[in-house]
């Protein structure tokens, strides 16, 4: 049997998504909290605990709480002997190391210190993961940079015409794994590589969340992808005014990263991107996800109601 839920306190943040929630510790959650945690989390869609002392293990045991966890090797399917980190932090296979870290020159972990684009993780899987976490293990002085920008899909699909829904409605986009959100190319890619062609999957611009049954706007990531049907000009036009509606910032959220942050959010219905930071500062942050659905459009996505987060 579960133990009572715990008490705790919801801060909802000032933005169009997220919550802070204080008073929990996150190696202590009994069931009955964790459902609650899990409904605010659906309608908050991005969560937030301060001052934690989360190890690898617990972060394990945490992500599983949101479903099945998956090792980022596994999603890229490829050998990824060259990221070290797991060694050299000893971790598990579910935990991977974002930072800048090197060792005798060569960098451990993944994303490096530069600006990393919009983006929803794994968008380039037919399955992107669904709950995405990180923990924030050691973070340059804000005003270093390294900020973290969260957007809600569900206000930017709410915030759309009527007449461009229905143009929406039936499309889907092909989200071709040529580069990553560092703007790296993927082994063996080329950037003169047909998008029509290139490997990756195709997902519906309407999405609707198989939790929530409301609707959000998928975007992925830009580069590297296409309309399907579309000729190549016409789908760059479409895609430059989709996304130019999509990202203004009165859907989203800036996240100023301390230590002991760890933040949880929708992979599905939510973009997020990095600023640059200070190459000569450390930064270590933990990142764990869990297996998610394959993006659909529901048969009646165009009469469902609207999600509700709206801007505070």
């Amino acid at each position: 049997m579960s133990q009572a839920p715990q008490p705790f306190e919801v801060i909802v943040l000032d933005g169009p998504l997220g919550a802070e929630i204080r008073g929990v510790d996150l190696r202590t959650l009994t069931d009955a909290t964790f459902d609650q945690l899990h409904k605010l989390w659906q309608h908050h869609l991005l969560l937030l605990f301060r001052g934690q002392s989360i190890t690898p293990p617990d972060l394990v045991s945490l992500i599983k709480r949101f479903g099945t966890p998956v090792s980022s090797s596994n999603l890229h399917q490829r050998d990824l002997k060259e990221r070290t980190a797991n060694a050299v932090f000893n971790l598990p296979p579910e935990v991977t190391a974002v930072t800048n870290i090197k060792q005798d020159g060569k960098a451990v972990g993944i994303l490096g210190d530069g600006e990393l684009s919009w983006h929803s993780d794994f968008s380039f899987k037919d399955r992107p993961t669904a709950a995405r976490m990180l923990v924030a293990i050691d973070v340059p002085p804000q005003e270093k940079g390294g900020n973290t920008m969260f957007l809600n899909a569900y206000a930017a699909y709410d915030a759309l015409p009527a007449d461009y829904k229905r143009k929406l409605s039936g499309k889907t986009v092909k989200q071709g794994n040529i580069v990553d959100t560092a703007m790296k190319l993927r082994p063996g890619a080329s950037l003169d590589d047909d998008i029509r062609t290139a490997p990756g999957p195709s997902h519906p611009v309407i999405c609707t969340h198989p939790l929530t049954g409301c609707n959000y706007l998928y975007l992925g990531r830009r580069h590297a992808a296409y309309v399907n049907g579309l000729p190549l000009e016409e789908s760059e036009a479409f895609l430059d005014d989709l996304w130019a509606r999509g990202i203004q910032q009165r859907f989203c959220y800036t996240h100023r990263w301390q230590k002991g942050d760890v933040i949880v959010w929708d992979n599905h219905a939510t973009l997020h991107r990095r600023d640059a930071f200070d190459p000569t500062i450390q930064r270590l942050l933990y990142a764990a996800q869990v297996e998610g659905h394959k993006p659909f459009e529901a048969p009646d996505a165009l009469s469902r109601p609207a999600h509700g987060r709206a801007p505070q």
